[in-house]
């Protein structure tokens, strides 16, 4: 409307009155220069042209080159405006106001404060960054200064971090990703133990073992026991199955609750022969079995019920559910020994309820720890007395009570079925 409105302005004297001569020669001299006199006197050769004609062809041109102007002004305004932000961003960027940071400051704790990423990136030199990269790299900077130093880093050592460089980063690892980090020497296991120590997350973790791995071999027990259990449990299948039984056995126990079934399962294959010189003594095997034993088979509990091992029910909860479910109310007796009350104290944790759930209530009730639930008997006909006989014997109840408790048994299986 602002352009409208200047356009009527601009035009106001030529609507006044009527065009002279000169003028017309004038409006049609412009209309040639805006290539629209073509189109208006295609058919017109005698040049006689009417006001209202005029009138429209002047009003057009003045409304254009008024709205083109305008556009102009506030392009060069805009661009002006975009043109000076840009500077003060450059100019606050390269700026350091806060004091070149010197040798002698670089392990001040203060610095994260004291230095914004923008201060930080200013006021620190790639020579004083390089001479003191392992003071830096323990300062707890935010996530943008750390991004400051690595940047700083990767125009320094364009080639890639040596592994000298790599051990001292600490927290400046934290913001380099999986990637990046697959593309690093790392041979030493010093260095090693280093960078995992700063690992940001499981995926960075895996990518950093397996770096490890190409460049100085196999899953040894040092290796093992700077990994430990949790990250090991990040490797794949193939990488476990790379362990030797002797290096297990020579290595610190490893903690694998956080592993998959399936390797599980492959760390107490091994496990089980790197120990088997123990199999003559049920406690010291059990024992040094027992951090692995979350990938054992119904069978391997079947023999360690026998020697009756008194397994603690924090262990117990860590085995495999379908591999519990195989075992009788005998071998779990046998196998948790002294600790079996301990299942009527969590009958609620999902292997104990699994376990109930997959055999009878006869079974379940003989372990006579008030454990509650089991399978119903499939059809009355095969309805079994023998628990009220128990209770007959056992408490010297009158013939009545127990007839009285059987037909209430009864009716409760009968609405069970019918409901």
């Amino acid at each position: 409307l602002q352009l409208q409105a200047l356009s009527v302005l601009f035009l106001y004297p030529v609507l006044s009155r009527l065009p002279t001569k000169q003028e017309e020669s004038q409006s049609f001299f412009w209309l040639e220069k805006c290539h629209i006199a073509p189109v208006i006197m295609k058919n017109t050769a005698s040049a006689n042209y009417t006001f209202s004609v005029k009138l429209i062809t002047v009003t057009i041109i003045g409304f254009f080159l008024t709205t083109v102007n305008a556009q102009q002004v506030l392009g060069e305004n805009k661009g002006q405006k975009s043109s000076q932000l840009l500077l003060r961003r450059v100019k606050r960027a390269t700026a350091c106001t806060n004091g070149f940071i010197v040798n002698e400051k670089t392990n001040d704790p203060l610095l994260a404060a004291l230095y914004p990423a923008d201060q930080l990136d200013a006021c620190l030199n790639n020579s004083v960054l390089t001479a003191n990269l392992t003071d830096l790299g323990h300062i707890a900077f935010s996530r943008n200064q750390l991004l400051i130093l690595k940047r700083k880093l990767g125009k320094i050592y364009t080639s890639g971090l040596p592994e000298d460089q790599i051990q001292q980063l600490g927290f400046i690892i934290t913001v380099y990703g999986p990637e990046e980090i697959s593309m690093w020497n790392i041979t030493r296991l010093d260095t090693l133990a280093l960078v995992l120590s700063n690992s940001a997350n499981v995926n960075t973790t895996k990518v950093i073992i397996e770096n490890y791995l190409r460049g100085s071999g196999s899953l040894n027990a040092p290796v093992l026991d700077v990994i430990g259990g949790p990250a090991l449990c990040s490797l794949s299948e193939e990488n476990l199955r790379t362990i030797l039984p002797s290096e297990l056995k020579k290595a610190k126990p490893l903690d694998i609750s956080t592993c998959t079934q399936a390797k599980k399962d492959i760390i107490f294959g091994i496990a089980k022969v790197a120990f088997q010189d123990q199999a003559g003594d049920p406690n010291a095997y059990y024992n040094l079995t027992r951090p692995y034993v979350g990938g054992a088979r119904a069978s391997d509990l079947q023999r360690l019920a026998a020697r009756r091992v008194n397994m603690d029910f924090e262990t117990f909860k860590g085995l495999n559910p379908p591999e519990v479910e195989k075992l009788t109310a005998l071998s779990i007796r046998d196998l948790l020994g002294r600790n079996l009350n301990a299942l009527k104290e969590n009958e609620n944790q999902e292997i104990v309820q699994r376990w109930v759930n997959s055999h009878t209530m006869d079974e379940v009730m003989s372990l006579r720890i008030g454990l509650q639930g089991g399978i119903l008997p499939s059809k009355l006909g095969i309805f079994s007395f023998k628990y009220f006989a128990k209770v007959s014997s056992s408490a010297s109840v009158k013939s009545s009570s127990v007839l009285l408790s059987t037909c209430v048994a009864v009716m409760g299986i009968t609405m069970y079925y019918l409901r």
